[in-house]
């Protein structure tokens, strides 16, 4: 009986410890688990676009070596890289939403299916990168330029844009004496040294990203240069630096003998090549003399991410929103299907992405999904681009082949003569010459072309077809060669069955 009390306490106590253990483990379960559950913070987003940057005939990395070192020598570079519609104003409305050019409504950069009118037209302000993120509670913001034909509605500002600073004025390309609209308040830039149109652009950028790593909020930022966009040259700075470059005289450089061209080029040959000699090695000078402020700007954009901690969660693409020509072909400018115009630099550095180089295929539409799945935001249907993120993990390709078009009018006129602004500066006019409307197929081997896709009848459509592993420099149309025609009918059958299914697809018929 003595001990009967102490038997009857032992059970008691062990319960009360079982008691505790289990409320302490239970504890422990839900906070491991909320630790578990936390997600980490989502990515920033920051896309430095260039404008007619080819990767062709210029020397990208040569001529910008802090971008190289920065963003190529830490992310992934595509060395096959394409704009669809290589035209500044199609390309950025593109970009934008991930759409092709006649899913756009924007195939040029004017009149009925070009420029701002018609991408706003054609209700595509709606559904764009800057809409989805802040939608989805990124703080956005863009400087630089938008769209051609802005300059007709300058106090307009798009949705999706918390903090807007867009060049209104044509004046934009020489790099001085321009307007931004800064958030509805249209400033004035003048011919000051720091005046200088991507110098603003780098303030604006350094100046975003430190107030939006203030925020605390994740951040979208679209910084959009316009070098090397002829004329404009390079900035005071850099002229000491920016000797007289001849362009690269390629093998297609000046091409002699363009019979085997669609008739338009024949037609317009002799002008092409007056204009290539007037204006070429100028133009070339000044584009890589512009570069090194686009080059400073980049590092300024990088620099600041590290400054505020943001380096290491942010997602930074490099490219351009279409190539250009430098004579190639006897063509100047960009606008047409061969690979001058439509080969772009592109490379992505951030978060799980190693340095690589890839000769997966990538091209502008493939941006804009390509920022919606790093942001956690499901891809519209009606997006016509991929996600490049499986390439970026390091899987195989997402595309094979891609449509190329254009809308021209295909008339030779006066594009715009651009007088010296400012005494010293490296300027000049030039007659540019258009070209007719096409679609076309470029996949990893071929380039197949119809021209005059929509203002000719069927029985004056003309064709070009190249084969990229035998004639990389598009020198010889095989469709114009009775030894062409027979070894590659079979070819020409696919493509031309291909080129059907793209002409007109959106979202998934264009994947």
């Amino acid at each position: 009986m003595t001990g009967e009390p102490h038997v009857a306490v032992r059970p008691r106590r062990a319960t009360i410890v079982a008691l505790i253990v289990a409320v302490f483990l239970s504890v422990a379960a839900v906070l491991t688990s909320g630790v578990a559950r936390a997600e980490p913070p989502r990515p920033n987003i920051v896309v430095i676009l260039a404008d007619d940057l080819d990767s062709r005939t210029t020397d990208v990395w040569q001529a910008m070596p802090r971008t190289a070192r920065l963003l190529r020598g830490r992310g992934m570079e595509f060395t096959n890289s394409f704009a669809p519609m290589p035209i500044c104003c199609a390309a950025r409305s593109s970009l934008l939403t991930g759409k092709y050019g006649h899913n756009t409504g924007v195939l040029t950069n004017a009149g009925p299916v070009g420029g701002f009118d018609s991408f706003v037209r054609n209700g595509n302000e709606r559904s764009t990168i800057a809409t989805y993120l802040q939608g989805a509670g990124y703080r956005t913001g863009m400087a630089g330029k938008y769209l051609n034909g802005l300059e007709n509605s300058p106090a307009h500002i798009p949705p999706g844009w918390d903090d807007w600073n867009a060049g209104v004025t044509l004046s934009l390309y020489t790099g001085y004496g321009y307007t931004l609209n800064e958030n509805g308040r249209m400033v004035p830039y003048g011919i000051r040294p720091d005046d200088y149109e991507t110098d603003v652009v780098a303030r604006k950028s350094v100046d975003f990203i430190r107030a939006s790593a203030h925020s605390g909020k994740p951040f979208f930022w679209y910084a959009a240069s316009t070098a090397p966009h002829f004329p404009l040259p390079a900035a005071p700075r850099h002229l000491a630096s920016s000797p007289w470059t001849p362009a690269h005289h390629l093998p297609n450089f000046q091409e002699a003998d363009v019979s085997d061209k669609p008739s338009w080029l024949i037609d317009t040959a002799g002008v092409r090549a007056a204009t290539i000699a007037a204006t070429n090695d100028l133009d070339n000078t000044n584009r890589l003399g512009s570069l090194k402020a686009l080059d400073e700007m980049v590092e300024a954009i990088v620099g600041e991410l590290s400054r505020t901690g943001q380096l290491d969660n942010t997602y930074l693409v490099f490219t351009s929103d279409n190539g250009y020509s430098l004579g190639a072909h006897r063509l100047t400018q960009k606008m047409v299907p061969y690979e001058e115009s439509i080969r772009i630099p592109l490379v992505i550095t951030g978060p799980g992405v190693r340095p690589a180089r890839t000769s997966s295929m990538a091209t502008t539409i493939d941006l804009m999904p390509t920022i919606l799945t790093w942001a956690g935001i499901p891809i519209p249907n009606a997006v016509d681009g991929q996600s490049l993120t499986p390439v970026l993990a390091g899987g195989g390709p997402v595309r094979r082949d891609f449509l190329a078009e254009y809308g021209g009018a295909g008339a030779l006129g006066l594009d715009g003569i651009f007088q010296e602004p400012i005494p010293g500066r490296r300027t000049a006019g030039i007659y540019a010459v258009d070209v007719p409307s096409y679609v076309a197929v470029r996949s990893d081997r071929y380039l197949y072309v119809r021209w005059y896709e929509r203002e000719r009848p069927l029985a004056e459509r003309e064709y070009e077809l190249y084969d990229l592993r035998s004639d990389p420099w598009q020198l010889t149309n095989l469709i114009k060669t009775p030894a062409g025609r027979e070894r590659y009918a079979v070819v020409v059958a696919q493509l031309d069955h291909r080129l059907a299914q793209l002409d007109g697809c959106s979202g998934d018929g264009c994947r």
